[in-house]
């Protein structure tokens, strides 16, 4: 049983458990894109922000990806992209083009919570103009509330010096 420089003696069963309990609190949560297809169903829409939950007030990454029907990036899009809030456009940018990348990241912020639709309309595919298609997105823009605040630090601590001090008054050996 391995010990500290003061005599205290650490089980690894302690450590491996209060590394354990530390990854699971603070591993970080990641979406996988939504994929939905334009109105017409000519192409694929992917879809996702950074950071998966928008807080208003904070820099919001919209990252919109072009995908042909076998979900292959598709290059040369022309489309444009309005974020509404109810009956209200609060973001939009006009016609655009992406190129060979077939994907595109937007920066915005998220004035007040609630929710909010991201249409993206496309207008043509490989410089050839298309009826308008579009995709519609829900986002949901959340209070700015800390994801680990003092509590979750008291936690950790709290149960870290838990674990030593039973291991150490139990005398637990592996």
């Amino acid at each position: 049983m391995p010990s500290s420089r003061n005599g205290v003696k650490v089980s690894i069963f302690g450590v491996l458990g209060t590394l354990a309990i530390m990854t699971i609190l603070m591993a970080p949560a990641y979406a996988d894109p939504i994929i939905k297809p334009t109105s017409g169903g000519t192409l694929n829409v992917s879809f996702e922000t950074s950071p998966t939950t928008p807080n208003p007030g904070d820099q919001t990454m919209l990252k919109i990806g072009f995908l042909n029907k076998q979900n292959a990036i598709q290059p040369h899009i022309d489309y444009k992209v309005s974020v509404m809030q109810g009956n209200d456009q609060v973001f939009g940018i006009p016609v655009s083009h992406v190129a060979t990348e077939g994907a595109v990241s937007i920066p915005m912020q998220f004035q007040t919570a609630g929710t909010y639709q991201v249409i993206v309309e496309v207008q043509g595919i490989l410089f050839q103009p298309i009826p308008p298609e579009t995709a519609s997105f829900t986002i949901v823009v959340g209070p700015s509330v800390p994801e680990f605040g003092p509590l979750a630090g008291m936690i950790i601590a709290v149960s870290t010096i838990s674990v030593i001090i039973i291991t150490k008054k139990t005398q637990f050996h592996i």
